[in-house]
């Protein structure tokens, strides 16, 4: 057992770099399991095995066996390596070219040379203070968007025009797609420096509001920053994006299309995915809201990330989630209550797809920015439409 589980997290001296043994990449990289891991952070090397006290839960494990330097400085503070002091088992030696699937983590002079400038770069923007966050922008996007579940409920509650019902159908969509936004930000905490103010206004939007667990989602998509759109290095491994895991339905490369020929399923969907892409996001929601129901009361169709199962016993806010989700499905309730019950089924089913279309929409952002439309486009898309401009 590695010093994550055992013996090794009493001694939290600091020891200067090149005191501990040479590890190579070769070897530092046979050490990516969750059982069995080793980190490198700016050439030192930490044990971190079996240790799921980790405070940001399992998501470390996804750089087992590799360098996280990067990953580390974009999730912490830096004071938080001194916490990894108590792992520190020796320094990287990457002068030995490795072998075999490892040989890509070796990283010439060329490549060390762009990761001191990109680390660089965001020093100066850090300085800069372009990372701070908008209070005035932000309590302007959570007042507007109440605004918009206020008149959604207006149209069910006031009107008995099947028609006016339908529209207020399309505010609430539209406030639980705004709502997304809302709580990625307040989660990655970049509007509060303080966390638990992030986490707390995090569970409100999330489970509260959209009926999404907040503990879910972190394990989730933590994870998929840590390795967006990898695929696991190996079976054992943490290091594949969940939210690329949608095999059999959909295939996201050749190297997932081609897990689908043993299957007539997977080869069938696979092979039509072109036709049954847009039909399958109107189901996201659904799963989104069963996965965090499950995931916080528990029962049938769980579904983890790989790690996930950790951070569903390590809940933070257990009982405000709960509490959090029955208050979205009451309040769903009681706005269709005000309903006939086929309109309200209606009502229903006219959200997902207004919230998922909303998503489409963002795939033409680019097009609404040629367009002009920067307004819209802030409004539907959020930040995503930065990404899209980078990509």
């Amino acid at each position: 057992m590695g010093k994550g589980g055992g013996s090794g997290g009493d001694n939290m001296d600091m020891k200067k770099p090149g005191t501990g043994r040479k590890i190579t990449i070769e070897e530092l990289g046979g050490h990516r399991t969750m059982g069995d891991a080793w980190m490198a952070y700016k050439g030192r090397v930490y044990d971190v095995s079996n240790w799921y006290d980790h405070p940001g839960g399992s998501v470390m494990f996804t750089h087992a066996g590799d360098d996280f330097t990067d990953i580390f400085t974009a999730f912490h503070p830096p004071s938080a390596i001194k916490e990894m002091e108590r792992f520190y088992i020796g320094d990287l030696d990457d002068t030995v070219v490795p072998k075999g699937a490892l040989a890509s983590r070796f990283k010439d002079q060329k490549q060390k040379d762009f990761e001191k400038a990109y680390r660089e770069l965001r020093t100066q923007v850090l300085n800069l203070g372009l990372f701070n966050p908008d209070f005035g922008y932000y309590t302007f996007k959570v007042l507007s968007n109440f605004a918009i579940v206020a008149a959604a409920a207006a149209c069910a509650i006031y009107s008995k025009s099947f028609l006016v019902n339908m529209i207020g159908a399309i505010l609430l969509g539209l406030f639980w797609q705004q709502c997304g936004w809302l709580s990625h930000d307040f989660l990655h905490h970049q509007v509060f420096k303080n966390r638990l103010y992030g986490d707390l206004v995090g569970i409100f939007i999330g489970d509260v509001c959209q009926g999404f667990s907040v503990d879910w989602w972190k394990s989730k998509h933590n994870t998929h920053h840590a390795v967006p759109n990898l695929h696991e290095s190996c079976a054992q491994a943490s290091d594949g994006d969940p939210d690329i895991d949608t095999m059999p339905l959909l295939a996201w490369s050749p190297k997932m299309a081609s897990f689908a020929k043993d299957s007539a399923f997977g080869r069938f969907m696979i092979s039509h995915q072109t036709v049954f892409y847009f039909p399958l996001l109107l189901f996201a929601r659904l799963a989104w809201a069963q996965q965090s129901w499950v995931f916080v009361w528990g029962g049938w169709g769980q579904w983890f990330s790989k790690g996930g199962y950790i951070d569903r016993v390590r809940i933070r806010y257990l009982n405000l989630e709960k509490a959090g989700l029955l208050i979205h499905y009451a309040w769903v309730f009681w706005i269709c209550s005000h309903m006939p019950l086929t309109t309200a089924l209606c009502y229903l089913s006219l959200l997902r797809p207004v919230v998922e279309c909303s998503w489409l929409l963002c795939l033409v952002s680019a097009t609404m920015e040629w367009l002009c439309i920067q307004q819209m486009s802030a409004l539907i898309s959020g930040s995503f439409k930065f990404l899209l401009q980078e990509t």
